[in-house]
């Protein structure tokens, strides 16, 4: 048409994707004159054509065109294309549309649809199909499969209500033990990592309090003066004992010469001997470690035992004071609760953690466990021991397992606040701590019936013919 080569100088308006509104004063059927220097253009907005007072507003998106503003109009429909061109040749003519002319445009069809069947159509439709009796015998065995498959369905749900009680919110519970801090503390040393095998009593976390580290540090700097003034004593007691020999030469060279200034008939006569005996008494009791005289040689040792004793009894009450701050200082470790593999340790080094919060987590050497959640209308359906069905999805593959109910309580399932039933434990059949940790992965979602326990006539034949379906409904 030789008319799309013409620019036109009439407002059009459009609206842009983020809101905003731009009127466009250069266009043609092909293209428009964006009016604003930018350095994106916009690919798509809602275009407004002005008919009368009234507007009308489609969709349009736009490509690139050669000039550095030119946007062309991209895959605009029929109804578009002429609705633009009534407005456009109105402009180009100097004659506006009427009203009448514009709607009897709009509601004119722009391609003419055939309604009736071509003789090349039919014959493609009907080539390559099969005879009418094979048809009407698959159309036949069709519709009886589907049958099988509805009633089959339906005969599985009411099997299944009859024959089992469906647990919700079925989930696979880790023996997991939370070790927090006891109170606010920075961490010293990290002993423990993701994976490691600990046991019961082992400290994993080593927790520095500085008021509790400060008193453990003056007890210990009491302890060293304490140990320093007992060595002290036991120096002078040893230096004082050094003399002990001097001192009892000096008592028995006093005895010596009382004797010697006696004759044998003093003796014989016991005359003049008290001398004698005053020395020999000071020589038996130094030789007994006993005093005469404030003063003497075991009066000062005595003094020196008495502050010795005192020294160790003040140095004994100090450790004894430093093995308590120890014990008050080791308190606040983060220690093993039980044995088990660590999970989870979120704290490192230097890192300060209040009290409450979370130092170590681990996993118990047992085996993990199955929790779900019934009505408690359901109550009469279920006791301790009963067995289950368990059906778990490992990577893509389904497995079946069985177990049996190893506890059941009511109250409120935490995953459900606020409504109240029963909470049921299954304890899964597995052989070790470590099968029952690679067959139930923590927190994983299980699909857990508890079997009723009940049977009668033909209920084998069901259970086959269930088992059947479900590996029908599984390969499909």
């Amino acid at each position: 048409m030789s008319d799309l080569s013409y620019q036109v100088r009439a407002p059009l308006g459009l609206e842009l994707t983020d809101g905003s509104n731009v009127t466009i004063t250069s266009w043609s059927l092909k293209s428009i004159d964006y009016p604003e220097v930018s350095d994106i253009l916009p690919s798509k907005g809602i275009l407004s054509i002005p008919f009368q007072g009234v507007n009308i507003r489609f969709d349009v998106r736009f490509t690139p065109g050669d000039g550095p503003q030119e946007l062309l109009f991209d895959s605009l429909s029929g109804r578009q294309r002429e609705t633009l061109a009534i407005f456009y040749r109105s402009i180009l003519s100097g004659k506006m549309a009427s009203t009448e002319e514009i709607i009897t445009s709009l509601d004119t069809p722009v391609d003419l649809v055939p309604m009736g069947e071509t003789e090349e159509e039919t014959k493609a439709g009907s080539a390559g199909k099969s005879p009418r009796a094979l048809r009407a015998v698959m159309s036949v065995l069709f519709y009886l499969t589907l049958a099988m498959l509805v009633f089959g369905f339906v005969g599985n749900m009411i099997w299944g209500r009859l024959s089992e009680v469906r647990v919700e919110q079925a989930r696979v519970v880790a023996p997991i033990v939370a070790h927090l801090a006891p109170e606010g503390a920075f961490v010293e040393r990290v002993r423990v990592r993701v994976g490691d095998q600990v046991v019961q009593g082992e400290t994993m976390i080593v927790l520095s309090n500085p008021e509790r580290a400060g008193r453990l540090n003056g007890v210990r700097a009491d302890v060293r003066r304490a140990i320093e003034r007992r060595d002290e004593a036991q120096e002078m007691l040893a230096r004082h004992m050094s003399d002990a020999r001097t001192h009892r030469a000096t008592v028995l060279a006093a005895y010596e010469r009382a004797v010697a200034a006696r004759v044998l008939s003093d003796f014989l006569s016991d005359n003049r001997l008290d001398e004698v005996r005053r020395t020999w008494d000071a020589l038996r009791d130094f030789d007994a470690g006993l005093s005469r005289f404030p003063g003497d040689f075991h009066a000062v040792r005595i003094t020196f035992e008495d502050v010795l004793e005192s020294r160790e009894i003040d140095m004994s009450s100090l450790k004894r004071r430093l093995g308590a701050e120890k014990n008050a200082a080791d308190a606040i470790n983060i220690v093993a609760r039980a044995d088990g593999v660590v999970t989870d340790v979120p704290v490192f080094r230097d890192q300060f953690i209040g009290r409450g919060d979370l130092g170590v987590e681990i996993e118990e050497h047992q085996r993990r466990i199955v929790v779900g959640w019934l009505e408690e209308a359901l109550s009469g359906d279920v006791y301790i021991g009963q067995a289950t069905h368990m059906i778990v999805n490992d990577a893509g593959e389904m497995r079946t397992l069985t177990g049996q109910v190893s506890d059941i309580t009511a109250g409120i399932d935490p995953l459900r606040p606020g409504k109240f039933g029963l909470v049921v434990t299954v304890m899964p059949d597995a052989a070790s701590v470590n099968q029952s940790r690679h067959d139930f992965r923590a927190d994983a979602p299980v699909q857990l019936s508890i079997l009723r326990g009940w049977s009668f006539p033909g209920a084998q034949m069901f259970a086959d013919l269930k088992k059947s379906l479900e590996t029908l409904l599984k390969g499909q």
